[in-house]
């Protein structure tokens, strides 16, 4: 039997930072089996949402839970989302909810985006798109070169070594108007070395939803992609409050994985969420028959909990304790050896 459940709004989300409240009424079911978001009947701010998707089943701290953004679908340069969060889908009640508005500006290049909010006293659930920040070196047969820099026909290496022709480069702005960004939207800074020695050769931002590849073998074969954020540690993988960031992203001409700072994270997917970035935003328009690829179009599995990602966070905590050890190491320390004589 499939596990769905139906939730309703029926008052207001509260305010937050002194925002006023907005008030939210209606429903919307989820089929959890089949992880998809329909019945979608909620007005919120006066904004009629009838789009809805799971985005993750993780909060943005790495903890258990489910985020399930609304949408109204609309082409302009204004965006409304309502993002709930709650724990369970048994959930009958949810209080951790954010209204949020994008507005982009076009009139400048590159276009800026915006963001407003009010909701709940919780963390934000409004994904991004998973991708690089600006800076970031991704190995292509002319070398090292930053994602900002490429162009559409350089031959990017893969982590099995393949070469594959980049077809599409996206970017975007964000920007928290002085404030930081909300936190599913600041960056997850990896150390250089976190993952073992030039993995990756320098410090690494990524966007929360990023996967990296973790598990495969020497020749780049297996493994899974494990999002950044599910890696967070505090120590070499964490968090960047940044109150503006510039993301960009890198489609080839079938996913794989890149290697980018020498480590290896995905390339670009197409999951619908092409008008995020500036040169795709109207994509869905020009591609009115476009349908979002099902698990088996990702060049490997995703693992966002589990045997896999407790592995690799384990590894990871043994790889940080060895660096720091070496680092602390004073090779003359068995001269002072009579101070606890």
């Amino acid at each position: 039997m499939a596990t769905v459940y139906s939730y309703t709004f029926g008052s207001q989300l509260a305010n937050q930072n002194g925002g006023q409240a907005i008030p939210a009424s209606g429903t919307f079911t989820v089929n959890y089996d089949t992880k998809t978001v329909y019945n979608v009947n909620v007005t919120a701010n006066g904004k009629q949402f009838t789009n809805g998707i799971i985005v993750n089943n993780l909060n943005s701290d790495g903890s258990s839970g489910y985020n399930v953004q609304l949408s109204n679908t609309q082409f302009s340069n204004d965006s409304n989302y309502v993002n709930a969060y709650f724990n369970s889908p048994a959930d009958t009640a949810f209080s951790n909810v954010r209204y949020l508005r994008s507005f982009t500006d076009n009139s400048v290049f590159p276009s800026t985006t915006t963001y407003t909010q009010a909701g709940a006293n919780s963390v934000a659930a409004n994904p991004v798109a998973v991708c690089f920040v600006i800076g970031t070196l991704i190995r292509t047969v002319r070398g090292e070169v930053a994602v900002e820099t490429l162009q559409v026909g350089d031959e990017a290496v893969t982590v099995s070594g393949a070469l594959r022709p980049i077809t599409w480069i996206g970017h975007r702005d964000l920007d928290g108007a002085g404030k930081a960004l909300p936190r599913d939207q600041q960056p997850i800074r990896i150390r250089a070395g976190a993952f073992g020695p030039g993995l990756p050769a320098r410090d690494l931002s990524l966007s929360p939803g990023h996967p990296v590849l973790v598990g495969a073998d020497a020749d780049g074969m297996g493994g899974h992609l494990v999002p950044a954020m599910c890696l967070i540690n505090g120590t070499s993988i964490a968090r960047e409050p940044v109150a503006s960031v510039t993301y960009w992203h890198v489609e080839l001409d079938a996913h794989d994985i890149l290697l980018a700072e020498g480590l290896p994270a995905e390339s670009y997917l197409d999951w619908g969420d092409r008008p995020f970035f500036t040169e795709g935003s109207d994509h869905a328009l020009h591609n009115p028959d476009f349908v979002v690829p099902g698990l088996s179009a990702r060049c490997r599995p995703v693992a966002v909990d589990g045997p896999v990602v407790e592995a690799e966070r384990a590894r990871l905590s043994g790889v940080f304790a060895a660096a720091l050890g070496e680092a602390c190491a004073w090779d003359e320390a068995e001269r002072f050896a009579w101070i606890t004589a």
